[in-house]
């Protein structure tokens, strides 16, 4: 029996991360392997919702902010993470395994930490003589001169990189001049629950205005000037598909995506809908979340990770389409049976677990 290092961001208050870790794991345990999850870039993330709603953080002191001005300069702060957390990673490393397996999600993308760790990760599984397999993962865009280095270097040292979609493939062979196929979302990985016999409802899930700022200009989103336009847009977006009667279920996938719930939620109680909304405070459980989407007929969100999970629970999908990766996913996965997405994982896995 194989033993496999699964290394991703499984440590975060994203459902998606959970919903690629968990996905991997049943990939691997159909398989008969073993294997044990460590996080790619972060040792803890705070999970408690007073935690991330707390904006009293109080004045910066002079030695943090200098220290803030210090980091901005790339090649720098690339050092310190290193520095800061090599022990860890290397320490992860040096365990007998019979394969690291880096993914799924945006793995390799520009900014934070993204490249010095799959730098660290790959370094040292080299070290240890560890194979390493970059599965599920997707490519950013815009590197410095640093993180391209660090990338570049690291994408030499991997046995085989999957990445969910064809873009990522283009972007890699031109950016870093690595070879890579195409898999998908390892999220497919996962076996559907047993959804409900009469589905009735929709589920949504408002995304973080600072989300739709970043990336509305990779597509044709609408001319949004605030958060109140934005608010109101998903408001008036919902009721364009609410059925009257039917219960409108707002859940979020990440902490952030759950204040801009709750802030829909208070417009929804003003509006005809007002007894047919529920809101599912803060971020669910990844078991729990995908029981909701089996009882809802479909599910509405600008997150990709809300629109598979909805596709492998049997709803409808109703994605917003704010994001470069909410159409590659319109056009990779929106038509296609989810039980057929998993046979294409399945034969990948099995040649790594063979």
């Amino acid at each position: 029996m194989k033993t496999f290092l699964l290394v991703n961001e499984n440590g975060s208050d994203n459902i998606g991360d959970h919903a690629i870790n968990e996905g991997l794991k049943a990939l691997l345990s159909e398989l008969g392997c073993s294997y044990s999850s460590e996080p790619y870039s972060t040792t803890h993330v705070d999970l408690s919702v007073e935690s991330r709603n707390n904006n009293n953080q109080g004045s910066a002191s002079l030695m943090s902010r200098l220290r803030k001005s210090l980091l901005q300069f790339k090649p720098l702060y690339l050092l310190m993470w290193l520095l800061k957390h090599k022990g860890r990673i290397k320490q992860c490393c040096e365990v007998k395994y019979d394969g690291i397996i880096i993914g799924g999600g945006q793995l390799i993308l520009s900014g934070a930490a993204f490249p010095p760790a799959l730098y660290a990760w790959s370094h040292y599984a080299k070290k240890s003589g560890t194979p390493l397999y970059l599965l599920g993962v997707g490519c950013g865009e815009h590197f410095h001169k640093s993180e391209s280095w660090l990338v570049r270097r690291a994408l030499k040292l991997s046995n085989r990189i999957c990445v969910r979609e064809n873009e990522s493939i283009t972007k890699l062979s031109t950016y870093f001049n690595a070879k890579a196929e195409f898999c998908p979302d390892l999220a497919f990985g996962l076996q559907p629950l047993k959804s409900s016999a009469k589905r009735s409802g929709l589920m949504v899930g408002m995304t973080d205005y600072a989300v739709f700022q970043r990336y509305r200009h990779e597509v044709k989103a609408p001319t949004i000037n605030n958060y109140q336009e934005y608010l109101t847009a998903w408001y008036d977006k919902v009721m364009s598909v609410h059925v009257s009667g039917e219960p409108i279920v707002l859940a979020s996938t990440t902490l952030t995506d759950a204040q801009c719930n709750r802030d829909l939620y208070q417009l929804l109680l003003n509006s005809p809908a007002s007894n047919d909304v529920r809101l599912i405070d803060g971020v669910l459980p990844l078991d729990k979340y995908r029981q909701e989407l089996s009882q809802v007929r479909s599910v509405f969100s600008g997150r990709m990770h809300s629109l598979i999970l909805g596709k492998i629970e049997g709803a409808t999908i109703e994605p917003w389409i704010i994001s470069k990766k909410i159409e590659n996913f319109l056009g990779l996965y929106a038509h296609k049976d989810p039980a057929v997405l998993k046979q294409q994982l399945q034969v990948i896995a099995s040649e790594i677990g063979a």
